[in-house]
């Protein structure tokens, strides 16, 4: 073994050290609040990972510069206060006294650290493609930073939201491999251990500056099947689970097991995504136009969503900023299907391939089969590839996924630029259209505070992203959850796991 493998591990039991000796409880406690979601965490460190299964435990280790609300507010976080000097910049004033888990001090060294390790080139962070309008971060005194970006963005505030601080000491001396196992935020809930492929164990944060949760501990465990998901928890070893599907909502309701249903409106969009860069026939707009109307979105929602998600034109509804009325979502139109099929040379149809997840959202297998059904009907053969979670990220996010991606975004801000900067703009995190027209208009919203501006630039470019069709657009799924009644819990549209909310009746 070499010296610096020895050195790593030596790093990692010192740190898990650290966590025991930073808590003023480090017995775990007896009887946990054990959470279930449908895929496990890629990593912890936040710096690198930002996907939504990895979030959902990390927004309880670590602190950001803000808060979101739950009604979707930005509210103050690590920073008491900001105020916007500039159009381009802002001043954050940390709160005094706030300690990592590990003891280490917050200080405005920690935040230009994190934002200088999201553009670090060797971690490949995921977050890099957020935070491009960052230009600089100065460091004004011990508890005060200065962000600048490189122009105006209207998003910022949220993304501060989502800026997780880490500790530079900790991080520089156990090495990003050893951090990404064992993280140390400011958080609630401090890091205990992850047993890979069965649990994360928390034990609340004594310390914490916002009070601590009332949970003494969390236990995330992950089951990708929804039915398993509910069994454990009508068997009694579950308090939250995610995703339940529809059709289980009278047995949690019945159950003698005293669980019960939970939804809220959600902010997940659900699409098939197109990648017209890839040689296949989807580089023909007609194609990506026939299949949307070879879709039954309505069917889908009505059947294998129990009706309570809603259509999405594009990827929006009523409900986010800019959205275009005048804009109608494609219709379920299959001879219309046919005759653009026929016009972009596919009289026969075709075979492709489509990767997805199975159990990351709401009966999303059922769903595929039912989008190859639809298809087939018009004579495109879809095959189903499914991946582990961690596997599929890793290629759509590297854009080496097959031509179609069935996949899902949040847009807890509901504003068009959370979707479309990532989803239809060149160069956005996934790939699907390369289109210059759209972009100027994208890019120009994005880089404007003038909210009636924005309104504009988003009417002018829904209907050619419309008409581009970069995706199967399908709907906005519910946020769900099978919840034990011992449990005193509000879900969010943001789908966020914010445990030091929960207290137990």
């Amino acid at each position: 073994m070499s010296r610096k493998m020895l050195s790593g591990i030596a790093i990692l039991g010192l740190l898990v050290l650290l966590v025991g000796i930073g808590s003023s409880n480090p017995a775990l406690a007896q009887d946990p609040l054990v959470v279930i979601q449908s895929a496990e965490p890629v990593g912890l460190d936040p710096v690198v990972h930002r996907e939504g299964p990895t979030y959902s435990v990390t927004i309880n280790i670590f602190d950001s510069l803000l808060r979101k609300t739950r009604d979707g507010q930005n509210a103050p976080g690590l920073a008491e206060s900001f105020e916007r000097d500039t159009d381009t910049s802002w001043i954050f004033h940390l709160r005094p006294g706030v300690q990592f888990h590990n003891g280490e001090p917050l200080t405005a060294a920690a935040v230009k650290f994190t934002i200088d390790r999201i553009f670090d080139p060797d971690l490949a962070s995921t977050r890099a493609t957020d935070f491009t309008w960052v230009e600089s971060v100065e460091i004004i005194d011990d508890l005060t930073v200065r962000l600048v970006a490189n122009e105006p963005f209207a998003l910022a505030e949220h993304f501060f939201t989502e800026l997780q601080i880490v500790p530079p000491n900790t991080v520089t001396e156990a090495g990003d491999v050893a951090f990404n196992e064992v993280p140390i935020g400011t958080g609630p809930f401090e890091f205990v251990r992850w047993d890979r492929g069965n649990q994360i164990v928390l034990q609340r944060n004594e310390n914490y500056w916002g009070g601590a949760p009332e949970v003494e501990s969390v236990v995330f465990r992950f089951i990708n099947s929804a039915a398993s998901r509910v069994a454990t928890l009508l068997g009694g070893d579950a308090d939250l689970i995610t995703d339940p599907p529809i059709s289980a909502q009278g047995q949690i309701e019945n159950s003698a097991a005293n669980t019960r249903f939970v939804s809220a409106t959600g902010t997940r969009v659900v699409f098939v995504g197109l990648d017209t860069v890839q040689d296949s026939p989807l580089q023909n707009v007609l194609v990506r136009q026939a299949m949307n109307y070879a879709v039954d979105k309505q069917s889908i929602l009505a059947n294998l969503l129990g009706g309570l998600g809603e259509q999405t034109t594009t990827m929006l509804t009523s409900q986010d900023f800019g959205f275009n009325s005048d804009v109608d979502p494609y219709p379920y139109d299959p001879a219309k299907a046919m005759d653009l099929l026929t016009q972009a040379g596919f009289p026969n149809g075709f075979e492709i391939t489509m990767d997805m997840v199975n159990g990351r959202f709401i009966n999303d297998t059922n769903v595929a089969q039912a989008i190859a059904g639809f298809l087939d009907d018009v004579g495109i053969t879809l095959n189903l590839n499914v991946l582990e979670f961690g596997a599929f990220n890793g290629a759509i996010f590297s854009h080496q996924s097959n031509p179609m991606y069935f996949a899902s975004w949040g847009n807890p801000v509901f504003d068009p630029s959370f979707i479309f900067d990532f989803i239809t703009r060149t160069g956005g995190l996934l790939r699907t259209i390369q289109d210059p027209e759209i972009d100027v208009l994208l890019n120009g919203a994005s880089a404007t505070t003038d909210q009636d501006l924005r309104r504009d630039l988003y009417h002018q470019v829904i209907p050619l992203i419309n008409e581009a069709a970069p995706a199967i657009f399908l709907y906005k799924q519910p946020v769900l959850f099978g919840m034990s009644e011992r449990l005193d819990w509000e879900a969010r549209s943001d789908e966020f796991l914010l445990m030091s909310d929960a207290k137990f009746k």
